[in-house]
């Protein structure tokens, strides 16, 4: 409701006789603690009451009552019957300027505007100086465009508070009217330090003042609620928001602007549940429908939004929030026509429509469309220069497409006009740090990088950036146009402010489709494939421009991870063998959105990772090759998902989906090798409550078995094992239990002879299989042990624990060629594990396999670019394929790094001049060599060799 008719239940009785009943202010209570229906039975009692009374029930007590009782219905969406009553209200007093005025306020609301005004002007008829319907006066100038005329408006409450405090002391909806009004003046006429002091002044002196007249009026910590959170300052904000509450649990108004928070942190799902909870109480509250629209743009659920949208625009066919995201979801949905509609009936409530054009912008630089953004942001700032949100957004978008010497003088400009706000103060600040920053500049990146600390890391991830280029833009046949700008922050606080100008992000890398920006890993604390992630980040640079941004979330993420080119984690595996079969928490194209942008659970985001790249490769196996590049096509045709399935691939979404769902069913049938699915997790207390009932059941007393062995307690674990395997003989679990009681006390034959009977095959349990292996290898059967765990691996070929039992088997047989395919193997399965690379780098290099060493140590290099024995080993790799200036190098960037030893590196580069005919230069470098080491052998050898040549 608005903040007139929302306030104004009982200011009549300011000036009633002290006769007046005491149910009415009992019925305020009810009302102002939410409970609209009690409180509109209180209301009608209370005028009972009086009546009863000699003489009746006087003007005054009719009047509050009549104005109670038209707030409660509006709280509750009845907004006629409230108009109704305070019609009657006004028939009966002609001179009652407060139900005048709140009559004229929800005229207002409802967009009524003529009426309003009409209203509003017998008003102050009346009483010139009443200060609702003044208030009402003020909106409608605002709304019509008249900037001007509104800003003076507003400053008559701020000059009239000056002039009569004590006045509006003891008024607490006259001083919230007040406050909001002069927090819009300071806005329109203050700058910097100035609009801080006052708008601390509108919160403490005049909202807190008015709770201090009134302590259940929760309107005031709610509006410093919004001041907060309009400021992005959520910890304030949610301070204020919660003391509203406490006051008034039901009230639409918080609900919405709670929402409105969940909205700013992504938390999606809990603001979509507080605005239906609004509806729930209000189903008329068109704020709610707006926010609704809100999460369904962020949810990417257009078609939802467009709904909420028209929702909110029958509500109030002026209000230019509802009419901006009209416009926005109809944007979305490729339907130009209609958006410019929404825009035409913005026009023609005002010349100057600026929150219209701030929420379309909002919402479209919200789903990447910066170009639509950028010119609605230019429109709300040209509509109004006084508004900070507009030149926020515009920074924030400026930010996105790497255009930052713009977005610095935005911020400035919009941070001395809302000072509370975090997001401009934190790009300021982001901003001046990155003035130390410089670029690395190759054909198609530029990287920016901290150069005191990142320098060699910018270097490597250009080469890297171009080695992949024709790859990935082969693939999807689209060349970004210009350089992309990949942005090195100097730790994870900084990449989060770069990227959203808040404190935290849950990932070390983002793509805004136009810029590409990661948290060094120099400042992560654990290693990370800078490479891997770089890729993924690529592929949505070039998805997102190719398909003009309209591409889902959920496919971008499928595109990017398929491209990674690496086999599904073991993670995800485990998560498949837990969910599928059930149905169990899987995601689906309505719902795998959410899962990237805010799970429900730590799991979740994983899981739409994991089922993104799986609708990917069942496009692939049931519609053709061509797939997934006709999908791309059809987004940029601008295509809803269901538009798209239905255009691209002749079936409607049901069937899509129940195809995919068969398809996830064949994908765990081949991880084969697991736990016995029968066996679910229980709780302790629960077992013993179920083997009680069922003391002859042999998994209940296996499971028990194992619990106890867990929990060493050896003693409880065998009697409960040897049951169960006599109810069922070689139970896989049970004779695991059995088997690692024997290899307590160094009987590993008779442990062998208990798992070989329990081993099946057809369906081997992983801690058989397992156990039994680790038995064989120590006995020395390491053919038997192969055989096994390469049963194990024979349909989950990637899973690193059967691969890793393999490679100490290979090992020990001495069959290197096979032990380094398995350590390539892992090393595929975890592309983060630098041991493993390092490794293989090594013992490649060893081998005489200069190649594979180099690839092995560009990986190292990956995740490590500052460990100087990389760079030598990839350097003597070099140099054994030829590549001698590059060898060179490499081996002067190890010096550079500290390396050990670092005169026998100078001896390499020394030997790679000569390769290359440089004599001279390989001369000074021995030269150097043997000044500060006399002795070196290999110096001195090649200085000999070098002196005994002709030439020399």
């Amino acid at each position: 409701m608005g903040h007139g008719i929302v306030l104004a239940a009982l200011m009549i009785l300011a000036q009633a006789p002290a006769d007046v009943p005491k149910g009415l202010d009992a019925a305020r209570r009810l009302l102002q603690n939410g409970r609209y229906a009690e409180a509109d039975e209180a209301y009608a009692s209370a005028l009972a009451d009086a009546g009863k009374q000699p003489g009746g029930a006087t003007p005054a007590v009719r009047a509050a009552v009549a104005l109670g009782r038209a707030e409660c219905q509006a709280s509750q969406g009845e907004t006629g019957k409230a108009v109704e009553g305070l019609k009657a209200l006004i028939a009966e007093q002609p001179k009652n300027a407060e139900g005048i005025a709140r009559l004229a306020d929800l005229h207002f609301l409802r967009g009524a505007w003529g009426d309003a005004e009409a209203a509003a002007k017998k008003a102050l008829e009346v009483a010139p100086d009443h200060i609702p319907a003044r208030w009402v006066v003020a909106r409608l100038l605002e709304a019509r465009g008249r900037r001007e005329e509104a800003i003076a408006a507003c400053k008559w409450f701020v000059d009239h508070r000056n002039g009569r405090p004590d006045d509006l002391a003891r008024n607490a909806e006259n001083l919230l009217i007040v406050g909001q009004a002069a927090e819009r003046y300071y806005r329109s006429t203050a700058r910097g330090e100035d609009l801080s002091g006052a708008l601390n002044d509108v919160i403490n002196e005049i909202y807190e003042a008015a709770l201090r007249a009134d302590p259940n009026c929760w309107q005031a910590p709610w509006l410093e609620g919004k001041l907060f959170l309009s400021g992005y300052n959520e910890r304030a904000a949610a301070k204020e928001l919660a003391r509203a509450q406490q006051i008034n649990p039901l009230s639409p108004e918080v609900l919405v602007t709670l929402g409105q928070a969940d909205l700013q942190g992504y938390r999606l799902s809990a603001g979509r549940k507080k605005g239906e909870a609004a509806l729930e109480i209000n189903p008329h509250f068109g704020p709610a429908h707006v926010l609704l629209a809100d999460l369904n743009i962020s949810d990417e659920r257009f078609a939802d939004a467009l709904k909420a949208a028209e929702k909110a625009v029958a509500e109030n066919p002026r209000d230019e929030d509802a009419l901006g995201r009209l416009a926005a979801s109809r944007r979305l949905l490729v339907d130009a026509p209609g958006a410019q509609a929404a825009e035409l009936m913005a026009l023609a409530n005002s010349p100057r429509p600026a929150t219209f054009y701030a929420a379309v912008g909002e919402r479209l630089a919200d789903r990447r469309k910066y170009l639509s953004a950028e010119r609605a942001f230019l429109l709300a700032a040209q509509a109004d220069p006084t508004r900070a949100d507009a030149p926020i957004g515009l920074g924030m978008l400026y930010m996105q497409i790497g255009r930052e010497a713009e977005a610095r003088s935005l911020f400035d400009e919009a941070f001395a006009a809302d000072p509370f706000n975090v997001r401009a103060d934190n790009m300021m600040k982001v901003l001046k740090h990155m003035e130390a920053y410089s670029p690395i500049e190759s054909r198609h990146y530029s990287v920016l990088v901290d150069p005191t600390q990142d320098e060699l890391l910018g270097k490597y991830m250009s080469r890297y950036l171009e080695s992949i280029f024709d790859e990935l833009t082969t693939r999807f046949g689209y060349v970004p146009p210009g350089r992309t700008r990949i942005e090195i922050m100097k730790n994870h606080q900084w990449f989060s402010g770069r990227t959203i100008g808040l404190p935290f992000i849950p990932t070390v890398g983002a793509c805004t489709g136009k810029v590409v920006a990661l948290a060094s890993p120099k400042a992560t604390g654990k290693p990370f494939n800078w490479a891997r992630v770089l890729k993924h980040e690529l592929v949505h640079v070039i998805t997102l421009q190719q398909t003009e941004f309209n591409i889902p979330h959920w496919y971008t993420e499928a595109l990017a991870v398929e491209s990674e080119g690496f086999p599904r984690p073991q993670e995800w595996n485990r998560m498949l063998l837990e969910r599928v079969p059930g149905r169990s928490k899987l995601l689906n194209l309505d719902t795998i959105n959410l899962g990237f942008i805010r799970p429900n659970e730590a799991e979740d985001r994983q899981m739409a990772y994991c089922q993104a790249q799986l609708y990917a490769r069942y496009m692939l196996k049931r519609f053709g090759d061509d797939a997934l590049i006709k999908l791309l096509m059809a987004y940029r045709r601008g295509l809803t998902t269901d538009r798209a399935i239905r255009e691209c691939f002749g079936v409607d979404k049901p069937d899509f989906e129940k195809g995919y769902l068969a398809y996830l069913d064949e994908v765990i049938k081949t991880i084969r090798v697991r736990v016995n699915s029968d066996e679910k997790p229980v709780k302790f207390s629960q077992l013993e409550r179920q083997l009680k009932q069922k003391p002859d059941d042999p998994d209940l007393n296996a499971q028990m078995a194992y619990e106890h062995y867990a929990r060493r307690d050896y003693k409880a674990a065998r009697p409960l094992a040897e049951k169960a395997l006599s109810l069922r003989p070689h139970h896989p679990l049970a004779s695991y239990v059995k088997a690692r009681l024997l290899t307590t006390i160094g009987d590993d034959d008779a442990a062998r002879s208990v798992l070989e009977p329990a081993l099946d095959e057809s369906k081997p349990d992983e801690r058989v299989v397992d156990l039994l292996g680790q038995l064989r290898m120590k006995a020395g059967l390491l053919d038997e042990a192969e055989k096994l765990f390469e049963l194990a691996r024979k349909d989950n070929p990637y899973n690193t624990k059967w691969i890793a039992n393999l490679a100490r088997i290979h090992v020990r047989q001495k069959r290197t060629d096979q032990f380094l395919k398995d350590l390539a193997m892992i090393a595929a399965n975890d592309a983060d594990d630098i041991t493993i690379r390092k490794e293989l780098a090594e013992r490649h290099l060893a081998a005489g396999r200069p190649g594979e060493a180099a690839k092995w140590a560009e990986e190292w290099l990956q995740i490590d670019v500052y460990d100087p024995t990389a760079h030598v080993i990839l350097a003597d790799a070099s140099a054994g394929t030829g590549k001698l200036a590059g060898a060179i190098e490499e081996y002067e960037t190890a010096l550079s790094l500290k390396v050990k030893k670092p005169n026998d590196v100078r001896t390499k580069i020394a030997h790679a001049q000569l390769g290359l005919g440089r004599r001279d230069d390989a001369r000074k470098t021995l030269e150097a060599i043997l000044k500060e080491d006399p002795g070196h052998p290999e110096a001195k050898k090649l200085r000999e060799s070098l002196d005994s040549t002709p030439g020399g």
